[in-house]
């Protein structure tokens, strides 16, 4: 039993099938798709990728599993990306002379200025994020883009991420190199690949391409089936209440309790702690509800004409 029709659940299934023959996974997914966050929803002919984010991992394996699921279909396009800040277009990778011309040469100077102030005499502290990215870019460019936009995506302070994630999202990159890529167009930075590979018709395509797969080969995936109970014994997963329903507007929903012998589960930890039944222990729970979560909010366009822009993100 899997909960979860999201990548690592129909992912956990497919490779679960794999192995034997005699495996046959059945696959809880709330949503009327599969995908999660990385499906690709369909409206009149359109489709809107949730979760648009490239496709790209040093794990053989899993680079392996993509191409096996979607052959041709997953394909490799050019990358272009560009930073809209204060109503003027930066280029991703920095382009020097349009970052120039955009910040002019004042403050390009006082970029700079700032950066060899902090490599002079650096911050003998490099715990958290803040730390980390003024000891490679200056206050200054700091102020102007990274605390801004840190707080926006995350919603926490910088000075509350630990400075290893800093150092793992914006990998063996600096101000000096970030100038002398942009002069000489190197570029060995794993954050700023050229290229990169995608599914055809958005990333829905792979998991729901996954999917037909486990069915294929003897699984289910059960859609609009929402896990809202899970038994235990001591530490065991004994069974699950799947709250299902068809859509139909005056359709009852309909709970069915399903026993299992082994469990994987893909849901939020905080929602899987207060599914638990007999309850855990209530620090277990005081720890599940102090996790903090970041809304994810999609507004999608239908314009009348094509290509507004070139980019594959802004």
């Amino acid at each position: 039993m899997i909960i979860g029709g999201g990548p690592a659940g129909l992912t956990a299934a497919y490779e679960l099938q794999k192995q034997s023959d005699a495996v046959r996974p059945v696959v809880f997914e709330a949503g009327r798709i599969v995908g999660g966050i990385s499906r690709t929803e369909s409206h009149n002919g359109y489709r809107f990728d949730i979760g648009g984010h490239r496709f790209f991992t040093k794990v053989p394996e899993v680079e392996a599993m993509w191409h096996e699921v979607l052959g041709d279909d997953f394909i490799t396009r050019p990358r272009l990306s560009r930073i809209y800040y204060r109503d003027k277009f930066y280029a991703y990778p920095l382009k020097i002379f349009n970052a120039l011309g955009n910040i002019g040469p004042y403050e390009a100077g006082r970029i700079m200025l700032s950066y060899l102030k902090w490599k002079v005499r650096p911050s003998k502290r490099e715990d958290n994020f803040e730390e980390w990215v003024i000891n490679r870019f200056g206050g200054r460019l700091y102020m102007h883009f990274f605390r801004s936009y840190t707080e926006k995506v995350w919603g926490l302070d910088p000075r509350h991420i630990r400075a290893d994630w800093a150092a793992q999202r914006i990998k063996n990159l600096s101000l000096p190199k970030a100038v002398w890529n942009a002069l000489t167009g190197a570029n060995d930075t794993a954050s700023l690949i050229e290229e990169f590979q995608y599914p055809r018709l958005g990333p829905g395509m792979m998991w729901e391409k996954t999917a037909a797969r486990v069915q294929e080969a003897g699984g289910e995936v059960q859609l609009q089936s929402a896990v809202t109970r899970v038994y235990r014994d001591g530490t065991r997963v004994t069974g699950v209440d799947v709250r299902s329903w068809d859509g139909v507007p005056d359709h009852t929903p309909v709970t069915t309790h399903v026993r299992g012998d082994h469990f994987i589960n893909t849901m939020a930890l905080r929602e899987l702690i207060h599914a638990f039944d007999p309850p855990p222990p209530e620090e277990v729970v005081e720890a599940a509800d102090r996790l903090k979560y970041r809304d994810f909010l999609i507004v999608t366009l239908v314009l009348n004409k094509a290509d507004p822009f070139p980019d594959n993100w802004i």
